[in-house]
């Protein structure tokens, strides 16, 4: 809202003093448009029949999938920060996609997995019923 309010008070300035007002008006208007209208991303996961969809929504209309992973691929779904996925954490060489709100106090947890260009990681926040679902078939995948 900043960054509206901004534009609009200079816009109605530069009315008055084109010179000085016009530039900070356009830049504040365009910092307002991406802030409100391209940052809005939130992550969608979906597991069905023994596979893991991952896909980026932004602003609510635009579908993209980010990819797919079989449950046959899996090494281990654990809580970031779980003994058995601090090995991974810390490989720097280790191909890695962050897939969180990023909001404080969410529970991510560590999806590590066989790629086709290796072992990967992916970091995510399933809830409990996704979970249980995965550990119906594969209980000593998932550690909670």
């Amino acid at each position: 809202m900043l960054w509206f309010v901004l534009a609009c008070v200079s816009f109605v300035l530069a009315i008055f003093v084109p010179v000085i007002f016009l530039i900070p008006a356009v830049i504040f208007a365009v910092l307002w448009y991406f802030q409100a209208f391209r940052s809005d991303i939130e992550y969608e996961y979906t597991y069905y029949d023994g596979e893991f969809r991952f896909a980026k929504i932004k602003a609510k209309r635009k579908r993209k999938g980010l990819g797919r992973v079989s449950m046959e691929d899996v090494l281990t779904i654990a809580p970031k920060g779980e003994r058995s996925v601090y090995k991974y954490e810390n490989d720097k060489n280790l191909p890695y996609k962050d897939l969180t709100s990023g909001e404080a106090g969410a529970k991510i947890y560590e999806l590590i997995f066989k790629g086709e260009k290796g072992i990967n990681r992916y970091e995510f926040e399933p809830d409990e019923d996704m979970l249980d679902e995965v550990m119906v078939k594969y209980p000593r995948m998932v550690i909670k």
